[in-house]
């Protein structure tokens, strides 16, 4: 029975979790639309044009052979977004994705995403926490699919379908459910027989019903629950974590729109009256003025954003040639921030942000200092100092760093400063050895 309910945005859980001001710049371009079963969105190869957020439809994410087998590999509902390899910097998608059960979603253009991921905003560390949890559910499927039987599969796939909607009917078909899990039919038929002989799901063609959703989830494997767990670990995490302010996002693909909708409402207000022709010249004047005032501003605006751009492009040189590295870290001691020399000094990628924990480039003997020293500085306002070892890279061999650091404001942030001191300890060592002396040659000699 189709739902009375109008379809929402805020339906999709990454969508209802932006903060007021980043959901308020996508609602304009966010575009509703109706998805029917079986329809493909992406192929694999395809440039992304538009990313989807579910609100009442499943997708599956689906890799297929040369000799046309198939398997899937995740599904994706209204708990998170299609379109993964634009938040990972990628264009175009290795897998195809098909709509496993009609509904709705939004989609968004792709060049709007990504602006709004450069942002580094609630939506980027949302649609990577997603990834993470996306990634769970694919490694636990090779799992599942290799070490368990094909009721537990059956089990776990239900189970993970009901997850993404409201109901407790799937219109699914015993052939669509092989092809998802890379099964034959016969296979797929003999293990549903076994739940509905169980009671736990009636089947008819083309419809399944769960009558017995705790008896279901008694008897699949441990790996629903790994991945239905990281996934409330991710979303529960990232609503303890402070939102950032962002800038507004220009648009002027639907500027004239709203511009035209405005208007249009204030006439409704306050319709206007007849004029005179004195009135018409007047207006016009008035009319050309304000359009010179507008050229005018629009010109010192054009300087103050130049000069800013300057200004931005001076500080962002001295922050990444800087001859130190500079870090910024989560409570969790992920890299938030970094220089290239930061970058140059752990052997990492600064795209890597977000995803790289300065711990693991620590020497196993000195985790336990470093791990006290980021609680120490997250838990006061004063600096703190510590040296630590570095393990190597490819660039350079083990390293002895002494690091200052200091919490932000809101005591969510670890600012760093690290040095490497290698050559200034080994110069120290050198110097405090003994100095060799020659003893003085025998007579007669030259």
């Amino acid at each position: 029975m189709p739902s009375s309910i109008p379809d929402s945005p805020r339906q999709n859980r990454i969508l209802a979790a932006l903060s007021p001001e980043e959901y308020a710049r996508l609602a304009d371009d966010l575009e509703l639309v109706s998805l029917p079963e079986g329809q493909t969105l992406f192929e694999s190869g395809d440039s992304l044009v538009f990313v989807y957020f579910p609100t009442t439809c499943i997708f599956s994410l689906v890799s297929t052979t040369e000799n046309g087998s198939s398997a899937e590999l995740a599904m994706t509902g209204n708990d998170g977004l299609v379109g993964i390899p634009l938040v990972l910097g990628g264009e175009t998608t290795n897998y195809k994705v098909t709509v496993q059960s009609a509904g709705s979603a939004y989609r968004l253009r792709a060049e709007v995403m990504c602006w709004e991921l450069d942002q580094g905003g609630s939506l980027r560390r949302l649609a990577l926490c997603y990834t993470q949890a996306l990634m769970t559910q694919m490694a636990q499927s090779v799992v599942c699919n290799r070490h368990h039987s094909v009721d537990q599969q059956l089990c776990r796939w239900l189970l993970l379908s009901l997850d993404q909607m409201s109901g407790n009917q799937l219109h699914v078909t015993q052939e669509g459910i092989s092809n998802m899990l890379g099964v034959r039919r016969e296979a797929v038929t003999e293990a549903a027989g076994k739940l509905q002989a169980a009671g736990l799901i009636q089947y008819r063609r083309g419809n399944i019903t769960v009558t017995d959703r705790p008896g279901l989830e008694g008897r699949v494997c441990e790996c629903y629950g790994v991945v239905k767990a990281e996934y409330e670990r991710l979303f529960h995490l990232l609503e303890i974590l402070p939102s950032r302010q962002q800038r507004a996002r220009p648009n002027p693909a639907t500027l004239r729109q709203r511009a035209e909708t405005r208007l249009l409402q204030a006439q409704s207000v306050a319709p206007s009256a007849p004029v005179s022709q004195w009135d018409t010249a007047r207006l016009l004047h008035e009319l050309q003025v304000h359009q010179i005032e507008l050229e005018m501003h629009n010109e010192e605006l054009r300087n103050a954003y130049d000069e800013a751009d300057t200004l931005r492009e001076k500080y962002a040189d001295i922050y990444d040639f800087a001859p130190v590295g500079y870090f910024t870290l989560d409570a969790q001691g992920t890299i938030l921030q970094i220089n290239l020399a930061g970058a140059i000094l752990l052997g990492i990628k600064r795209s890597q942000m977000g995803r790289s924990r300065f711990a693991a480039s620590v020497k196993p003997e000195s985790l336990p200092e470093f791990n006290a020293f980021l609680e120490d500085v997250l838990s006061g306002k004063a600096r703190k100092q510590c040296e630590i070892r570095l393990m190597a890279t490819e660039q350079r061999p083990g390293a002895l760093v002494r690091i200052e650091a200091v919490v932000d404001e809101g005591g969510r942030e670890c600012r760093m400063v690290v040095m490497d001191i290698t050559r200034k300890m080994n110069s120290r060592v050198g110097d405090a050895l003994p100095s060799a002396r020659f003893p003085d040659p025998p007579p007669g000699n030259v």
